[in-house]
């Protein structure tokens, strides 16, 4: 009867988290249950693990609010003007007391305390072998995961492997940022041993591929290219994920085949609003709150079908009078133009259409919406459930073609990985070139095939790009009131500004900071 009651009352906690908002709960079921049923129980201590699952960070709910982290990018603009994408990311107005990050260090530190408690006492398991492997292994991903998070955005952090108590010295020092890397791929390889022997679960949870492809990722942001390209070519030869046919699909299918680790949603008990935020805003029968809005200089990187050349390209076969036909597939799957027929509507986002560009409102500002990962078949007002990636096998594909390429190894590989990916979309190969060559060739197609989700606003920072003219200065359609293109199509609509002596870096947090005096703070802040 007691073990019922400890079950009724853990699993009604779960269903708590899983409805709210992780900012606003404090909620750990080790401060309600004894340790001596949830470190020994299976099935208590998978619950508990599940909380921690709740506080990922989605891309649905950018840090410190409702957009997309994309608008903080040269690929998109928020039609909102409260975003910190307008705010604070582009115009450089990010301070340690403000910045949208504050929030992931807390989160990530609460989650990693609830993680050392674990590992701490999961030696105490009374479940089958593969099981407990399972569990073990999903607490050092998470841990690893959350200490990723850390590392990308603040460098070197305190790492912190043992619960710690009032009584211990809390006033702990920044680990380097090599530290903090080390710490990381021991994590991620502790927790691909113990998936080795362990059954298997759903893409939501962590797994051998999620721990070596994401081991991979944070190796090549951290310019570890020929140990990044081992990682991921370890996960190419290993891993039954298989690219889907149907690009589009990928982000509104949860069984989508090529999705190595996800953040899935059951309306009514855990949704997000990503439908209503990014649907367009329109005078017509269908109108969201507007959003994301594409820019230009995304639209200007789709390739046409037929010759795999750029539209600026000569030969390229772009025609200006129909400047959307015949594009990269994953064009018309991905942005909503003028004249594109969507949710049972047509959107003209021409001056003066149904959707048309503005400078106020929510209208669009650039002259294009976002498609990609919006449900077309659920009504937009109603939660959203669409899940969101956290990394995919396209991925993988282009962070080994990365990898190679930047070591200047094996570019034939580099290639065949790239195309792996085009092939998918119908787009024609590319073809062997100078490392040079192609390194502007994969990180187009990073561009493109990742568009939106949330790989961008780390691409331009960790290559040096973030603050050049290129990206601070944004494009919008030019386009008159019958649908024509004026002149070349584009035209400015605002230039950016950039922290320079701050880098790709966001500020420890001033509270953090005021309780523990030994926090450094990063350059520039």
């Amino acid at each position: 009867m007691k073990k019922t009651t400890i079950l009724f009352f853990l699993v009604s906690l779960t269903i708590l988290q899983f409805s709210c908002d992780s900012d606003s709960i404090d909620l750990d079921p080790q401060g309600a249950i004894s340790s001596d049923v949830v470190f020994t129980d299976p099935a208590f201590a998978e619950t508990y693990l599940n909380a921690v699952y709740n506080g990922v960070p989605h891309g649905f709910s950018a840090p410190d609010g409702w957009y997309m982290l994309t608008s903080a990018t040269d690929d998109a603009e928020n039609s909102y003007p409260w975003p910190s994408s307008n705010t604070k990311f582009n115009t450089a107005n990010i301070t340690s007391e403000n910045s949208p990050f504050n929030g992931l260090w807390n989160n990530a530190y609460f989650q990693i305390r609830r993680l050392n408690n674990f590992i701490q006492n999961y030696d105490q398991l009374e479940g089958a072998d593969a099981v407990n492997n399972r569990l073990k292994g999903e607490a050092h991903f998470l841990r690893g995961y959350f200490y990723s998070l850390l590392l990308k955005t603040f460098s070197g952090v305190p790492i912190i492997t043992v619960p710690q108590e009032l009584a211990d010295d809390l006033l702990v020092s920044r680990n380097t940022k090599e530290e903090t890397l080390n710490f990381i791929v021991s994590e991620f390889d502790t927790a691909a041993g113990f998936f080795e022997n362990a059954e298997t679960k759903s893409s939501t949870r962590g797994s051998w591929d999620a721990a070596i492809a994401i081991k991979a990722r944070v190796l090549l942001y951290e310019g570890k290219y020929a140990e990044s390209a081992v990682a991921s070519k370890l996960v190419l030869d290993n891993t039954s994920r298989s690219l889907d046919s149907d690009y589009q699909s990928v982000f509104v299918n949860n069984d989508a085949t090529e999705v190595i680790f996800d953040t899935q949603f059951s309306d009514p008990d855990k949704g997000h609003w990503g439908n209503l935020f990014n649907t367009p805003k329109s005078s017509g029968a269908v109108s969201g709150w507007g959003g994301t809005g594409p820019t230009q200089n995304l639209v200007d990187q789709y390739e046409m079908q037929a010759t795999g050349l750029l539209p600026s390209e000569a030969g390229s076969g772009y025609d200006i009078n129909n400047p959307y036909d015949g594009r990269d597939p994953r064009f018309e799957a991905s942005i909503i133009h003028d004249g594109t027929e969507w949710k049972g509507d047509v959107f003209f986002h021409r001056p003066g259409g149904n959707a048309g560009i503005a400078t106020s409102g929510d209208f669009t500002r650039t002259g294009y919406s976002m498609k990609k990962m919006i449900q077309e078949d659920t009504n937009h007002n109603d939660r959203s459930t669409q899940h969101w990636i956290h990394i995919r096998l396209a991925e993988v594909y282009l962070n080994y073609a990365e990898a190679l390429i930047e070591s200047g190894a094996s570019l034939g590989l580099a290639v065949d990985a790239i195309n792996a990916v085009r092939t998918r979309s119908s787009m024609p190969d590319i073809g062997l070139g100078s490392q040079s060559e192609l390194r502007i060739r994969v990180r187009r197609e990073r561009r493109v095939e990742l568009a939106f989700e949330e790989h961008r606003f780390w691409d331009i920072r960790r290559w040096g790009i973030a603050g050049t003219p290129e990206v601070l200065t944004i494009y919008r359609v030019d386009m008159d009131t019958d649908g024509n293109l004026i002149d070349d199509g584009k035209e400015i609509w605002e230039t950016r500004d950039w922290n320079v002596e701050a880098g790709g870096l966001f500020p420890i947090p001033q509270s953090e900071r005021d309780k523990n005096t030994n926090l450094t703070q990063n350059d520039g802040y």
